[in-house]
């Protein structure tokens, strides 16, 4: 009864703290934050009843008012309806794995920013971020995954540490006991530094190595999710990390590539590597990596993976396609131990942050939500959360041998009923990602690029990972 109260308030509490980037993105509605200019100077935005959500006109919006809320429309049933929904979705997750033992989780990318307008008085100031306000599949999949195995240890990691302990805060909601939330640690890692990314795998291991002897529990990794990335906006340039890297390439390929060596040795037999993708990784082409091969290798400088000129979108695409070709390989390396590593993707999810960058959301969101093509927060949060839990996303499916690790389903179910798992499906991925020469071509091209140091390839057992530096 305890576990039903609190992921009951938890639902409505988040239910709040959410409905501004949801109804925004998800249902076309614009939001803005309504404050008296003695507010502004108080930073008067303390709970959800300062929150004004509304159609462009003011006939339809919470209006903030001298202290006082009134209201004009409500979101009732909607609230009804994410209670039924994460209530199944927990049921769901705690059913579909047979061994229930309390696991080991890291899930990187647990949280993103999300921007809205500031209304003061006749004044407003369009894409304002106020409130560090957080969204993202991460954060959804975090909150699942704490009501559906709240025993074990969950690893919430984002890009600052403040970020980090802000989703701790949400999924605090959706814990049963206030013990349990012991088992959720915070931690910093930016993919933009491959310095940062070493030092949070070195912190990682020792937090773990202490954990275990405490415990005196079954120590590493039983769930890996490489969920973090970025997709820039349409008006960027080819903008480069401290560690010469494109940003995009970075960010989603080579630090999670990174990551997943220094950690190797960490996954448990049984245990898995879940890696974010896209359906965008279908229409690109490695053109035999021709950028990554012919770049200024003084600088290790490249645009894009296949020498063409920069391109915000084609830039995400291809780095998706790396992450698939990477899996795929990563896969093989890791079935040496008896663990796997799958991939998939989550949809169209306007309201997930990914797409905070963007400026033409007519040409970008817009006209793929008027289709239908569109998925929601939730459902990409619970799809990832499945991947990270059922025995049935690591099976090996006789009828697809050679793409047994990449799961989607169709674009915009979510808003027609879809159901998981019943809906979800093993894909073909792109060909060039099932050639083997391109999976350990760009294997080579990656540890040269991320400086991996033998001792670290495909895991090194040391505690201090840059002792040979």
């Amino acid at each position: 009864m305890q576990q039903h109260r609190n992921t009951t308030s938890g639902v409505v509490f988040d239910f709040l703290c959410s409905v501004i980037s949801r109804r925004a993105t998800q249902e076309q509605f614009h939001v803005f934050i309504t404050l008296n200019k003695s507010d502004v100077t108080q930073q008067c935005l303390h709970s959800p009843s300062d929150v004004v959500v509304g159609k462009a006109n003011k006939s339809d919006s919470l209006t903030h008012r001298n202290g006082a809320t009134e209201r004009q429309s409500t979101d009732i049933l909607p609230l009804f309806r994410l209670m039924n929904d994460f209530e199944e979705s927990r049921r769901l997750l705690k059913s579909c794995r047979k061994e229930q033992r309390p696991l080991t989780i890291v899930l990187t990318g647990c949280s993103r920013l999300v921007f809205f307008s500031l209304c003061i008085g006749s004044s407003i100031i369009p894409n304002t971020f106020a409130n560090a306000s957080i969204s993202g599949i991460g954060l959804q999949a975090s909150k699942l995954l704490k009501a559906a195995t709240p025993e074990s240890k969950l690893f919430l990691v984002a890009r600052s540490l403040e970020k980090a302990r802000k989703a701790k805060g949400r999924v605090k909601v959706f814990s049963a006991t206030s013990s349990s939330m012991e088992n959720v640690v915070p931690m910093e890692c930016d993919n933009t530094s491959l310095t940062n990314v070493r030092d949070f795998c070195c912190e990682l291991r020792e937090k773990l190595i202490r954990k275990d002897v405490e415990e005196n529990r079954r120590g590493g990794i039983d769930v890996l999710c490489l969920n973090a990335a970025v997709l820039l906006g349409e008006d960027a340039k080819a903008s480069f990390t401290e560690d010469d890297i494109e940003v995009t390439f970075q960010t989603n390929h080579l630090a999670p590539f990174l990551m997943a060596n220094l950690l190797f040795d960490l996954i448990n037999p049984g245990g898995r590597v879940v890696v974010t993708t896209s359906g965008l990784q279908a229409f690109c082409s490695f053109e035999n990596f021709e950028g990554c091969r012919k770049g200024d290798r003084s600088k290790r400088r490249f645009e894009m993976v296949n020498r063409q000129r920069f391109h915000h979108k084609q830039s995400y695409a291809m780095s998706k396609l790396c992450n698939v070709t990477f899996c795929l390989a990563l896969d093989r390396r890791l079935r040496m131990k008896k663990a796997r590593a799958v991939c998939f993707t989550p949809g169209l999810i306007p309201s997930s942050g990914l797409f905070r960058h963007h400026k033409d959301w007519v040409a970008t969101v817009m006209k793929k939500q008027a289709v239908g093509m569109d998925d929601t927060e939730e459902w990409g949060g619970c799809m990832l959360a499945w991947m990270a839990l059922s025995d049935q996303a690591i099976q090996e499916d006789p009828e697809h041998k050679n793409s047994s690790t990449y799961w989607r389903a169709t674009f915009g179910i979510s808003r027609h009923g879809g159901k998981i798992p019943q809906d979800l499906f093993l894909a073909p991925v792109n060909e060039e990602a099932m050639k083997l020469e391109n999976q350990e071509l760009l294997w080579k091209l990656s540890v040269e690029l991320a400086r991996v140091q033998s001792h670290e390839l495909s895991g090194g057992s040391r505690l201090n990972p840059n002792i040979d530096k």
